[in-house]
């Protein structure tokens, strides 16, 4: 039985009206120009960009400063999100150099795909988190700095959604905003270059997906209690933005949250799929055996031995420093009001789902490993 995507929350008419009159403000004082008086202003400014620009260092930094940040201010829910699909990101940048991706994907292919997650997660940071930091010195201040937006090249549409939080709209508005705004950012400065289409099309990608390695996974433990949801379509922004509705929606549930937020607050982030399934993966690589065997069993691996799975900043360092283009994709005319909403969907057993693609990428690893003994044993 299909299970049909069910609306839990969507803007109301007054919030939508309440935006679209901060929309028209925002847009017209931007036009007439802006110009900064006050040196705390520019202070701030300042300190922002330096700060973005320090934990823009790589996923682990970024991953962490997303954690943090929710820790200091928990009514802001998108940065836990954040945090967590940051987490699975820098799990898709190991497997590039873990057990058996290396041996699948041609070296070149490896680079670009890394270079398109890490340039994503690092796009949609450095974005973000002047955001963020606007919020936190707002609540200190006592007063909105939202009109601080246009000198981090953020859009009109989540300045005038910022308003609305710092104003005390507490509904699902700001997270549901946010998912659309990062995912329209990346689909104009990532998505649609022509970079990403060559990668698009090519032979691995698409293995890639039929292998159902994009598994955004929110680890529980004990690990079989994990919570999660099988990324398709990553070309399409509508898609994208679903699926960033169903994860929210899935980790704010009552009986999610909290162990996920165990899971999280007691387990540094380092890239690794052994921080956590330690039984499972290591990030230590293992003797090479001179034949392929088979290490996956049924939701285990065969006799204590272990996949691959390294520390991201042992196996990457090459990291994504701009040029970072304006995200002010939004202008009022667009009909974006029907997308700001939350969707559920439920999704199949996420064990289920990520044991099978592990199976799956180790048969077409074993079947390559064979066919090259073949051909060595015959000479070819």
């Amino acid at each position: 039985m299909i299970k049909k995507q069910k609306v839990i929350w969507k803007i109301d008419t007054n919030q939508e009206q309440q935006l679209k009159r901060k929309w028209n403000k925002i847009s017209l004082k931007r036009s007439e120009g802006f110009s900064i008086t006050f040196q705390k202003d520019r202070e701030l400014i300042d300190r922002i960009k330096r700060e973005t620009l320090l934990h823009n260092k790589n996923n682990i930094t970024r991953t962490a400063a997303y954690l943090a940040y929710y820790k200091s201010h928990p009514e802001v829910h998108w940065s836990f999100l954040a945090h967590m699909v940051s987490r699975n990101a820098g799990y898709f940048m190991t497997d590039l150099k873990g057990e058996f991706l290396p041996e699948l994907i041609e070296p070149s292919v490896i680079q670009e795909l890394y270079f398109t997650l890490e340039k994503g997660n690092s796009m949609i940071f450095h974005d973000a988190y002047p955001q963020l930091l606007l919020y936190e010195e707002s609540k200190r201040r006592k007063c909105s700095l939202f009109h601080l937006c246009k000198f981090f090249n953020v859009s009109t549409f989540m300045e005038g959604v910022w308003e609305m939080f710092f104003d005390g709209d507490r509904t699902p508005l700001l997270p549901s905003a946010q998912i659309i705004n990062e995912q329209n950012h990346i689909e104009k400065n990532l998505i649609r270059t022509e970079q990403f289409q060559k990668l698009q099309h090519q032979l691995s990608f698409k293995l890639q997906e039929w292998l159902h390695l994009s598994q955004i996974l929110f680890p529980v433990l004990p690990i079989n209690k994990s919570i999660g949801k099988t990324m398709q379509g990553f070309e399409s922004a509508k898609k994208r933005i679903v699926l960033g509705q169903n994860l929210y929606v899935m980790l704010f549930q009552r009986n999610n949250f909290r162990p996920v937020y165990h899971f999280a607050f007691n387990n540094r982030h380092t890239g690794s799929r052994s921080d956590y399934d330690p039984e499972v993966f290591g990030a230590s690589k293992s003797q090479t055996c001179h034949s392929p065997k088979e290490k996956l069993s049924f939701f285990k691996t065969k006799k204590s031995q272990k996949l691959y799975s390294p520390n991201l900043e042992e196996v990457w360092d090459n990291t994504y420093h701009g040029p970072f283009h304006s995200s002010d994709w939004f202008s009022i005319s667009k009909n974006i009001i029907s997308q700001i909403r939350l969707v559920s969907k439920p999704s199949p057993q996420i064990r289920v789902a990520y044991w099978a693609g592990l199976h799956q990428i180790e048969t077409v690893y074993l079947l390559k490993q064979y066919f090259r003994l073949i051909k060595k044993n015959r000479g070819l």
